[in-house]
């Protein structure tokens, strides 16, 4: 079945924690594309700017104004190749910009012949004297500083001095909006363009994995704080303008200000992120990464669905199947489930991945019409978020219309989490499904909470064993009496019991035993393909 069939965004989700962990990765996901791209403009920056540059004539001079330039480019391209790898755009990048600096080094040092080459005693007392060179100097050995914390893991260290240095422009936009045309600390406009673009780049870098990224939480929390810094950036402004008006050492007064503001952002959101107001996950990078790609195979429909039978204790005929998502990556084959569906439920990606296999589960079991299968149910996994969205019952029912299928061969499988904090609409789903006439099972049944409340109220109809359990069967004296225990019980409140994981005789014997009505596992089949399963049903009947 394709996947450019179904609508992946056909189940409206509910504005809720999950949802916004959801938007808050997509956001920091867009924010990380453009690290490379702010990293190129600083070098863009750096290059434009280098030829209008007057250097002096002292050899000393000359490099203490081209260090801090120097290194501008060689974090801007090591940030660069991390985020973009090896690719061969990025490989034509780095050698144009190593030829583009060569040349016009070559140029400056050709129009500065007359230099003296002694470095004086009095070279270094003149670059301290010199406010923009020592500012300039301090924001390169600050991105610097911070590219190395970076490199060594300190990403919080590393981003707190990113804010400064991306706070230190504003020390000169402030002496122009208090009207000092000689305070201290200004920065060359090279240093305030090449080095603000370079900070911004490693920043977006690793914009994930920091207490400084809290700033862009767009929770109610994320608001709050936002308002807070823009009201304090105001009055800190407005008090720094009152200095400057009534005389007050103006040529420091945006040094202050500067440093009030830096302040304000660290303070805050430090306080923020120790005192726990947020309680919204973030993935680290690797994981953000790893999400990005399970985003993008989203798009270029690198799923499919295997199937794995069910079968009748006493009968021995199919059943019904289970669905279940595979992922062809193309680099790395086939990804395993418990790979990503923890990352696809954490950033919400569980909602339009889990739409698909519904649909796409149904649309298959609908087409087939020989034999066992023409009347085998199907089951599919579904997420507490999916439970929990506002048109899930209605995008159920336009699944089962579209495709044809009878709503008693569909079963619904959530696991216990689905109802130990399930919230009201969850439970009013439950209830309508079941009156459209879908099945539902309890998948994984002992493995969490345990809450038996919900056995009793929810109106279920299958209660599978999990497979730790049955892994452990027979031989093992307490996981005997706990599988026993969960049989009686599913089999007093009228549920019927399907046991998985059974990979053995002993083990299907035992659980055949003690009254589990189906059984799946490696022991019968494993999961297979549509046309894998048919196959596999005619050689049954050809046995027979």
């Amino acid at each position: 079945m394709s996947v450019s069939s179904v609508d992946w965004l056909a189940v409206n989700v509910q504005e809720c924690a999950t949802q916004r962990q959801y938007m808050r990765h997509r956001f920091l996901r867009s924010v990380q594309k453009q690290a490379p791209w702010l990293a190129i403009a600083s070098i863009i920056a750096v290059f434009l700017t280098f030829p209008f540059i007057t250097f002096p004539d002292e050899y000393g001079l000359c490099i203490a104004l081209s260090l801090g330039y120097i290194i501008f480019i060689i974090v801007s391209l090591r940030t660069m190749l991390e985020t973009w790898r090896e690719t061969r755009f990025s490989k034509i990048v780095t050698t144009s910009v190593i030829l583009l600096f060569l040349s016009e080094i070559f140029l400056v040092i050709g129009d500065h012949r007359h230099i003296d080459v002694e470095i004086a005693n009095t070279t270094f007392a003149t670059v301290l004297n010199n406010d923009q060179l020592l500012t300039d100097l301090l924001m390169a050995f600050l991105v610097l500083l911070a590219s190395i914390l970076c490199h060594i893991q300190w990403s919080k260290c590393s981003q707190a001095l990113l804010c400064v240095v991306i706070m230190l422009p504003v020390n000169g936009w402030l002496a122009y909006l208090y009207g000092i045309p000689d305070a201290y600390g200004q920065l060359s406009m090279l240093a305030s363009l090449g080095g603000l673009l370079c900070a911004a780049a490693m920043l977006a870098k690793q914009i994930s994995n920091t207490s400084m990224s809290y700033l862009l939480l767009l929770d109610d929390s994320g608001r709050h704080l936002r308002w807070i810094v823009c009201i304090l950036f105001l009055c800190a402004i407005t008090i720094g303008g009152m200095g400057v008006f009534f005389k007050h050492d103006p040529r420091v007064t945006p040094i202050l200000v500067t440093l009030a503001l830096i302040s304000i952002v660290s303070i805050m959101t430090i306080t923020y992120y120790r005192k726990g107001v947020v309680h919204e996950q973030v993935l680290p990078p690797e994981d953000l990464a790893f999400a990005s790609e399970l985003e993008a195979a989203i798009a270029h429909e690198e799923f499919y669905l295997v199937y794995q039978p069910q079968i009748d204790f006493n009968s021995g005929k199919l059943v019904g199947v289970e669905a279940l998502i595979r992922w062809q990556h193309p680099q790395h084959g086939v990804v395993p489930p418990n790979k990503f569906i923890g990352v696809a439920e954490l950033t919400g990606l569980i909602v339009p991945m889990g739409a698909w296999v519904l649909k796409a589960a149904c649309q298959q079991v609908a087409g087939w019409k020989d034999q066992e299968l023409a009347n085998a149910k199907v089951s599919v996994n579904v997420s507490p978020m999916q439970l929990n969205a506002e048109g899930f019952t209605d995008y159920v029912v336009q699944v089962l219309r579209e495709t044809g299928l009878v709503a008693e061969r569909l079963v619904i499988e959530l696991t216990e989490s689905a109802f130990v904090h399930s919230e009201c609409k969850s439970m009013e789903n439950l209830q309508a499904l079941k009156r459209v006439g879908v099945k539902l099972a309890i998948d994984d049944f002992g493995t969490g909470y345990s809450c038996l409340a919900y056995l009793r109220d929810i109106p279920g109809d299958y209660l599978k064993v999990d497979r730790s359990f049955v892994n452990d069967v027979p031989g093992k004296e307490r996981s005997e009496a706990v599988t026993s225990a969960i049989v009686v019980l599913g089999k007093n409140l009228h549920y019927q019991i399907v046991a998985e994981g059974v990979e053995t005789e002993a083990q299907a014997e035992y659980l055949k035993g003690l009254g589990c009505d189906f059984v799946q596992g490696f022991l019968y089949a494993k999961p297979m393909t549509a046309r894998a399963l048919q196959e596999w049903v005619q050689v049954r009947a050809s046995a027979k």
